[in-house]
């Protein structure tokens, strides 16, 4: 006996394909509607064709209250502010022209619901259009508080360092009137230790400006066009003095225009650039080249040098705040450099990693993303 196939027959076939067709769009994770526009001159005339159960749960309906009424019937208070009629416009305009339309962020609220979305508007045909929707009200509140909180900890970062620094500036200021007073008194040793204090709360007092700076990255930066290699020719400026001492040779090879944040890109490139030639063996002449390409939507760059190398189990390590792996003669600063390059790569969107071997130098790779 011959089992029946539905999809023999093109009635039962129409019918069993609109039946899968609405189950899958009804489970799916986000919001999908299918509007009519019947007169595209008037944005009153547009009507609900399906709306799948998530679109239904947001508006807190069911189907037949929904289903083949006009939007004005079912939410009069959407024409009611201008958001809610640049929406509804939209639909008008991609049923009308077509294309696709991203709204972006958009509000929502009536009696019942209050939320944020992101909503896109596709086209399907003359007069017909599907929007996509999804709440992302949770994930903006939290983006809010987030928000907040980091003000916040920039505000007590602030006062902290202040209060942090007031002790260092008594002990710096009993020091001065100590040498003012007694220089003449005290004997080499005495001297010796005086001078030691002076150091290491400079070093202090260093370290809590970095941490500052560290903590507050970013914060009210603007995104400028940047041109990397009129900046890379300033930084090679600014150390001119070390690259002489050093006599060191920068190469830097064809270099882009890109989007990003210009303080903290320039910050970038000169803490890489000094650990090249910082950390180059007696004897050695450093060798720095800069390279860029274009990779994946994105701008891959890599310093190279020809310094001491870092060990396998150390190339990870690095990145970290206050790790220090290099002998004491190289250890000048507060070993907070490379976790400052590895934050300013993250808020471009990228990542930061290093191909090294002892002796034979270190390349850092990192990429800065195209759509920042």
């Amino acid at each position: 006996m011959q089992v029946k196939d539905p999809l023999v027959h093109p009635g039962e076939a129409t019918a069993l394909t609109l039946d899968i067709l609405t189950r899958a769009f009804d489970d799916l994770p986000m919001g999908v509607g299918i509007f009519h526009v019947p007169d595209l001159a008037d944005i009153e005339s547009i009507r609900y064709v399906y709306m799948n159960k998530v679109v239904l749960y947001e508006m807190r309906k069911t189907k037949e209250e929904v289903i083949g009424k006009r939007i004005i019937e079912v939410a009069p208070e959407a024409y009611e502010h201008e958001g809610g009629k640049i929406v509804i416009e939209t639909y008008r305009r991609i049923a009308e022209k077509g294309g696709v339309a991203n709204l972006g962020l958009v509000e929502y609220s009536n009696h019942l619901v209050a939320g944020t979305y992101e909503c896109s508007v596709h086209h399907i045909m003359k007069h017909y259009v599907y929007v996509v929707l999804r709440n992302v009200t949770e994930l903006e509140q939290t983006k809010n508080e987030l928000q907040e909180r980091n003000k916040e900890l920039s505000q007590y970062a602030h006062i902290a360092s202040h209060d942090l620094k007031e002790p260092l500036n008594t002990i710096s200021g009993f020091l001065s009137l100590l040498e003012e007073e007694y220089a003449d008194k005290l004997d080499e040793e005495a001297q010796n230790l005086m001078g030691y204090i002076n150091q290491t709360t400079g070093r202090m007092r260093r370290l809590i400006d970095t941490l500052l700076e560290y903590s507050t990255m970013g914060q009210g930066e603007t995104l400028s066009w940047v041109d990397c290699e009129e900046m890379l020719e300033n930084i090679k400026q600014d150390l001119s003095v070390k690259i002489e001492a050093s006599r060191a040779k920068i190469e830097v090879n064809n270099m882009p225009k890109l989007q990003g944040y210009a303080t903290e890109l320039r910050l970038l490139f000169q803490n890489l650039i000094c650990n090249s030639i910082k950390y180059t063996a007696a004897g050695v002449i450093p060798h720095v080249v800069i390279s860029a390409t274009k990779e994946n939507g994105a701008w891959l760059f890599s310093v190279q040098d020809n310094g001491i190398g870092i060990a396998k189990k150390d190339q990870t390590k690095i990145f970290s705040i206050f790790e220090r792996i290099r002998a004491k003669k190289h250890t000048e600063g507060v070993g907070i450099g490379l976790a400052h390059c590895k934050k300013i790569v993250e808020l471009h969107q990228g990542k930061l990693w290093v191909d090294s071997e002892p002796d034979c130098g270190s390349t850092f790779y990192f990429t800065i993303s195209n759509a920042l």
